[in-house]
């Protein structure tokens, strides 16, 4: 369950999974290649996905075009703006952000919690299970049913988001019962009953939801793999290594667990509430004031986000998903922190290599090549090194030849800088790619709220526009020379064992783990540099077998 979590409902359904949606949002987020997009916060997991837009049927082409003129260019899309935000701090430590937006009678209420599954410690899911316990436990001496009663009698809707670095609790409503909306929202997140009993039942929802990722969602598998390989320490567990609890560590969290956690982490100097829609500031501070009535005055927990352990050599995993006909690759690298200078520039290479026109795009993406999905993107995290992921679908037979294009193209991107053309494009889609939420008052929240889990400036996507008009190639490539380091890079990949660890055992030691059994080593495949990394047409009986089996790690 991770920021590793994911996201609920924006409309208020309740979802009986809440701690995979981190997941798919972070999948999806590879799969598009969306990386320097304005940060959004991380849903809670297991939310559904949000239905795509309905479309209509494409317009005629006017008679001109049909008779084969070309239509006259389009100018350029008019780049969407943060509009301003008015903040207030309240005598407790809270503040109070607020964005206006008149584009609808409604507002969105976001409860910002600077404390996400980075602060689960040894309880892995923690921030996640009480996050959603706050919603279907009750508050305030009202039962669950009764709260959410409550939302929807006033046309509101109810959400949580657990993310990596915050826990952010959502609420929609009409902008003229924002004052009675807020008094809700500051009784679930100020005054929750925490239930034993609803926890038990969550408890148990999330362990057969982590055990059904375990069998058939092999993104959630590479990726527990792959944090836990690229934020390894000697002595300590980093705070993000852990991209989500099986179902094994899950039912070990408690109520008293879960009470702590919010004791210590819900207080008033740890909580930012925005609000963005039809409003005024000087209305929205005084309902958050109204509602949000806590005094304590005790600072956060603080987290040690010691810089991790780079590999010592190329790490190489395999997921093991018998029989499977697809094989799914990610490569993962750790880059500059999220705030420093070099950061714009691991995102415009992580585009020229990874984006619809980057280089392995165009090598391996159908119908020049086998893959059928093809990304690079820097993930967002607020503390330390951020990590780079470079993400290949292919059939399974052509597992070895993708493993090697990544790491080639990668080991070239590092090696020489980009041409102007390819960073220049790869600035554009960046920037194309911001704030494309701000029109509505949902998506000005979001923007707003994860730019506050990241500790970013209310100017970032302005100033990071800048920076990406003003990288050169000789930037990039030193970048991505100083931090795209294919001997000290992870891959992970999810396929059939017996049938591609023979072709990946060319490139080195392959260590193969089963995730239905909380990612236990089940072998290692020897490196072979002179295996191929095509299948061949009839191995013989055991090869590519596996040493024999080791200590499960």
């Amino acid at each position: 369950m991770n920021e590793r979590s994911e996201r609920r409902d924006l409309r208020g359904r309740r979802t009986a999974r809440p701690w995979l949606s981190w997941t798919a949002a972070l999948a999806a987020a590879v799969a598009c290649g969306c990386a320097g997009r304005a940060p959004q916060p991380h849903a809670q997991a297991g939310a559904p996905a949000r239905p795509a837009p309905a479309t209509s049927a494409p317009a005629a082409p006017p008679a001109e075009v049909a008779r084969g003129e070309q239509p006259p260019p389009s100018g350029p899309a008019k780049p969407a703006r943060m509009p301003p935000i008015a903040w207030a701090e309240l005598p407790s430590g809270l503040r109070v952000a607020t964005a206006v937006s008149r584009a609808l009678p409604l507002v969105e209420v976001r409860a910002v919690i600077r404390g996400g599954s980075a602060a689960d410690g040894e309880r892995t899911g923690l921030a996640a299970l009480t996050g959603e316990l706050l919603l279907r436990g009750g508050a305030g001496g009202l039962p669950g049913r009764e709260v959410l009663a409550r939302v929807e009698s006033l046309g509101a809707s109810l959400r949580v988001d657990t993310g990596l670095d915050a826990t952010v609790i959502g609420l929609r409503a009409p902008s003229d019962r924002l004052a009675e909306a807020a008094l809700l929202l500051g009784l679930v997140v100020q005054r929750p009953r925490l239930d034993a009993a609803e926890l038990a039942r969550l408890k148990v929802q999330a362990a057969e939801a982590a055990r059904e990722s375990a069998r058939s969602d092999g993104r959630w598998g590479a990726l527990m793999v792959l944090f836990r390989d690229l934020y390894a320490l000697p002595t300590e567990l980093h705070p993000y290594a852990s991209f989500g609890a099986t179902a094994a560590e899950l039912p070990q969290i408690t109520a008293a667990d879960c009470r702590a956690f919010h004791a210590a982490w819900y207080v008033p100097k740890n909580t930012v509430v925005v609000v963005a829609g039809d409003t005024t500031p000087e209305a929205a501070r005084a309902a958050v004031e109204k509602a949000f009535t806590d005094r304590r005055g005790e600072e956060p927990p603080a987290l040690s986000f010691t810089d991790p352990v780079a590999p010592a050599s190329l790490k190489i995993t395999i997921v093991d998903r018998p029989k499977s006909a697809e094989s799914e690759l990610f490569l993962g690298a750790l880059g500059p922190e999220r705030t420093a200078p070099e950061w714009p520039a691991i995102a415009v290479a992580a585009e020229v290599l990874g984006g619809p026109s980057g280089r392995l795009s165009q090598e391996l993406l159908e119908p020049r090549g086998p893959a059928r999905e093809v990304s690079a993107a820097p993930l967002d995290v607020a503390h330390g090194p951020v990590p780079l992921l470079v993400h290949v679908r292919v059939p399974a037979a052509r597992t070895g030849l993708a493993a090697q294009a990544m790491l080639e193209h990668v080991e070239r991107l590092a090696a020489a800088a980009p041409s102007q053309e390819e960073v220049d494009a790869a600035a554009r889609r960046l920037t194309a790619g911001l704030g494309l939420g701000l029109g509505t008052a949902t998506g000005l929240a979001d923007e707003i709220a994860g730019m506050q889990a990241l500790d970013l400036p209310d100017d970032h996507q302005e100033s990071y526009r800048k920076e990406l008009r003003d990288i050169t190639p000789a930037f990039a490539g030193k970048v991505a020379h100083d931090n795209v380091r294919p001997a000290h890079a992870a891959i992970v990949v999810v396929g059939d064992a017996q049938a591609i660890g023979p072709m990946l055992s060319r490139l080195g030691d392959v260590k193969v783990v089963d995730p239905t059994r909380a990612f236990e080593r089940k072998r290692t495949i020897p490196r072979d540099a002179s295996a191929s990394s095509a299948p061949s047409q009839a191995p013989a009986p055991g090869a590519g077998r596996a040493a024999p089996a080791e200590e499960p790690q």
